[in-house]
């Protein structure tokens, strides 16, 4: 790996290294200090001195601004409300194979046991006709609420009208429609979600960049991929973009798009030939999890591991695995799943029970990016670090 921009070795000689940098590998951080004698102090000092450059902790101070969590602390809401009882809650995911998907329908379910209500998770199957036909098996079913994660409303409009006709209505999760992001109305005559539970995809964007800019210590050659398709990826972008602008020696590589359908076969394939035609490039951000799972291993294979460090986003089991192999992928900007879960099921019971939303309608989700330091142990999640389930339950009593 190339150390030129100082991911593995701080500069200053007479800096003693936290053990955040100690923890990702940077253990060589006092390399380049001499052994003074009496007679020469002061001319090796200074040479020791413009060797180093001026001792500055501003890397550390963005790392550590990046690996904190955000907030710090509970913010949600703190208004009670009476839950309903008995309540039937249809959860459908975007697709069931992907942890980002069922993870905020496990924190439904684990929710809704101390509500007493009966949760069923229908998997949406990645696709429109499926997701729209398990809205409507929601329906026959009984549920009183719909809620969707991850799933495009402009993609499931019969099963919105349906669920209109019944009187059921529909709230939402990881869409990035609603507060606290910019939201985002249907277009024309099409139908809406209630309420979508989201973080601030922005804050998550710029914690994202100054990740990287204390990565590279300010002189980073980054490439950024985008999809279009789904407004948390351009809100995160937004917030990513600008962040990185206040780098003065960064690179931004015009920025390069992809469909979800590109993911499997064309995208791991033109992110390497651009990182070919492009041999500077030394950063990769990938706007969500799955996609970095098809490319970290293209770019292994084409044998560009220790020349490239890859950041995603969502905090997927299995791409928090390569942070913690730092196999190309080295950091994830991940968001507690399992919050959400709590947060549409607390929206739920205001919604039924025709109380004002909870605003922000995230209802502070915390994020944060996760690296080798702060990355939880393996086959587990990222959660905040306060009691936000025992928080949740006070409200509902």
């Amino acid at each position: 790996m190339n150390t030129t921009h100082g991911r593995r070795i701080r500069h200053s000689v007479l800096a003693v290294p936290v053990a955040a940098v100690l923890a990702a590998g940077s253990a060589c951080a006092g390399i380049g200090s001499s052994a003074q004698n009496a007679s020469g102090a002061g001319a090796d000092a200074q040479n020791a001195a413009a060797i180093a450059g001026p001792r500055s902790d501003q890397w550390d101070d963005l790392h550590r601004a990046a690996t904190t969590e955000s907030p710090a602390e509970y913010q949600g809401p703190t208004q009670p409300v009476t839950a309903p009882k008995n309540l039937k809650v249809a959860v459908i995911t975007c697709l069931s194979i992907l942890s980002g998907c069922v993870s905020p329908a496990t924190g439904a379910e684990q929710a809704a046991k101390k509500l007493g209500w009966q949760v069923r998770v229908l998997d949406g199957g990645g696709t429109p006709d499926k997701q729209n036909a398990q809205m409507l098996n929601a329906l026959s079913w009984g549920a009183k609420i719909i809620l969707n994660i991850a799933i495009d409303p402009n993609a499931v409009q019969d099963g919105l009208r349906a669920a209109k006709r019944a009187g059921v209505p529909v709230g939402a999760g990881s869409n990035g429609l609603d507060s606290p992001n910019p939201p985002i109305t249907p277009t024309g005559s099409n139908l809406g979600y209630a309420f979508d539970v989201g973080p601030d995809y922005a804050a998550l964007g710029k914690k994202a960049a100054q990740w990287v800019q204390a990565d590279s210590e300010g002189k980073a050659n980054i490439v950024v991929y985008s999809d279009k398709e789904f407004p948390s990826v351009l809100a995160l972008q937004k917030g990513l973009l600008d962040e990185l602008k206040k780098c003065k020696d960064c690179t931004v590589q015009p920025l390069r798009y992809f469909t979800g359908n590109q993911v499997a076969q064309v995208l791991p394939q033109s992110v390497v030939s651009y990182l070919r035609s492009n041999p500077d490039v030394d950063y990769v951000f990938i706007p969500y999890d799955p996609a970095a799972a098809a490319v970290v291993p293209a770019i292994a294979q084409a044998g560009m591991g220790d020349k490239v460090r890859l950041i995603s986003v969502l905090g997927s089991q299995e791409n928090l695995n390569f942070v913690r192999e730092s196999r190309v992928q080295v950091a994830d900007a991940a968001y507690d799943n399992r919050y959400m879960g709590y947060a549409m099921l607390d929206q739920t019971s205001r919604l039924l029970t025709k109380k004002p939303l909870a605003e922000p309608h995230g209802e502070n989700m915390p994020f944060v990016v996760l690296d080798k330091d702060n990355v939880p142990e393996s086959g587990s999640d990222w959660h905040a670090s306060f009691d936000y389930p025992g928080t949740f339950d006070g409200l509902w009593k």
